[in-house]
């Protein structure tokens, strides 16, 4: 990759007081000079990636709820008959110019944001001292190591290969470790791991002390207004990093390392007063503020201000079919939800609702839905305590704990409890638990991905499925990234 990096500070309006641990000077750009010589420079810069993480080239639309979710075989688009401006992409098409601008864009936006961790990090001193003292130094540190890593995370996932022990010495992707201007080489798959594993640990280590450790999220203002160390949900915090190191650690195959990540977070977060309780009858079901993405469970999101224009461009029932994600093409058949949810009282299955506009019914997609009483107004979640659940429902030894474990999640959404006689169906009944829980957030390709699925649901037609090709789950990389190399 050619790194060619800029500092992006943004300027966020103040829509509720939630907001304020992220309020930075309006300005595009400061010096570094200027940047680097004061403790607050420091986290405007910090802030700043949070900011640029909710461009609608990376988790603000293609990287949560557009094309990556569109690629998971989500929605009903019949490429035949149906000129949405996904329909290539869902069938794989990655050649395509339309398809190939997107997945380049989430790439340059993707490595820009390393660089910017890149450049954060370098500026850092060695130690903490007189302009940024702890738990600052630590925590920003801390911060930019597991963002960094998130990022090449998903860069290997979407771009690069199934993992197996047999390729582990292929050089797959950069992984960026300075933001020197010039291509970064590629590195085996195996060093690739290692460093995501090296800037996890270190960044886990730094956030030791983390306050979410002891008195949780705090989603409210800090009593001496400096909220840098409050509303930890929504900055990568001391439990989102050991998430992410357990999805590592599940992307490679080393199970047991996964389920014990899992089980730690999970056992922590419930004896420090159960820091991610799911989601409430009453805050699922309310009629004029449901919490539509279960927001005391989200171990790590963004604040996304611009959800709604999210909502507007992509699920409006007042949008035509060509430009809506919708589990039918603009009528009012049931028949996906029916197939997905088999449990009509589950309580994810309330965000397909019938909407009438310009006359017209058809079926909608809420969960972005903007509500501004809901707690989860402007929550983009990333990660949420149920995967753990399910990662220790794929990865117990036994039948019987697997089960409790699904059982888990699925009581949590008011579900009934399943009881699979074999390992099969154990793992078809995870599947169908992560496509439910995880819609819009990003998740359900990289699923399919790591387990190497080979069926999926259609997308031309209401119900079924179809058969998908290893292949299929390859992204190339950009033709600007390939030029580059071949220079």
């Amino acid at each position: 990759m050619n790194f060619k990096h800029q500092i992006f500070i943004g300027f966020l309006l103040l829509f509720c007081s939630c907001q304020k641990w992220l309020n930075v000077t309006p300005s595009d750009q400061f010096s570094a000079e200027d940047l680097y010589s004061s403790q607050e420079g420091y986290i405007k810069a910090l802030n700043g990636i949070y900011l640029e993480m909710t461009d609608k080239a990376s988790y603000g639309e293609y990287l949560s709820c557009g094309p990556i979710d569109v690629l998971a075989h989500y929605y009903h688009i019949n490429p035949r008959t149906h000129n949405h401006k996904y329909n290539t992409i869902t069938e794989f098409k990655y050649e395509e110019a339309a398809n190939k601008e997107i997945f380049s864009n989430i790439w340059l936006k993707s490595y820009s944001l390393i660089a910017n961790c890149n450049v954060l990090l370098e500026k850092m001193p060695q130690e903490s001292n007189g302009i940024l003292k702890e738990p600052f130094y630590s925590t920003i540190k801390g911060e930019a190591l597991a963002l960094r890593a998130y990022f090449h995370f998903d860069m290997l996932r979407l771009f690069g290969p199934m993992y197996n022990k047999d390729i582990s010495d292929k050089a797959i992707l950069p992984y960026a470790l300075n933001s020197v201007d010039q291509v970064q080489p590629l590195v085996s798959y195996q060093q690739y791991l290692d460093y995501l594993l090296k800037d996890l640990n270190s960044a886990i280590e730094l956030l030791e002390n983390d306050p979410i450790r002891i008195q949780g999220v705090r989603n409210q203002e800090s009593p001496n207004g400096d909220n840098f160390l409050y509303f930890r949900q929504y900055r990568m915090n001391y439990f989102a990093m050991k998430s992410i190191l357990a999805r590592v650690y599940l992307y490679k195959k080393d199970n047991q390392k996964a389920y014990e990540i899992a089980k730690d977070i999970i056992q922590e977060a419930k004896f420090n007063t159960d820091i991610f309780p799911f989601v409430t009858k009453a805050a699922a079901t309310s009629t004029t503020s449901a919490d539509r993405v279960f927001s005391t469970e989200v171990i790590f999101s963004l604040y996304h201000t611009k959800k709604i224009v999210l909502f507007n461009d992509l699920f409006s029932s007042i949008l035509p079919s060509t430009q809506k994600l919708s589990f039918n093409l603009d009528n009012t058949s049931f028949a996906r939800v029916t197939e997905l949810y088999d449990d009509e009282n589950d309580y994810r299955r309330a965000i397909w609702q019938l909407r009438t506009d310009n006359s017209q019914t058809s079926l909608t997609n809420v969960k972005y839905e903007f509500n501004s009483t809901a707690p989860s107004s402007f929550m983009l979640p990333l990660i949420r305590i149920s995967e753990l659940y399910l990662i220790l429902a794929e990865t117990s030894l036994s039948l019987s704990e697997a089960t409790d474990y699904l059982n888990i999640v699925r009581s949590s959404r008011n579900a009934v409890n399943l009881y699979p006689t074999n390992i099969e169906g154990l793992n078809s009944a995870i599947n169908k638990e992560y496509r439910k829980e995880f819609i819009g957030e990003g998740q359900m390709f990289f699923f399919l991905k790591r387990t190497e699925s080979t069926t999926l649901p259609q997308t031309d037609q209401l119900t079924g499925t179809a058969n998908m090709f290893l292949n299929d789950y390859l992204v190339p990389l950009p033709d600007n990234e390939i030029s580059i190399r071949n220079q």
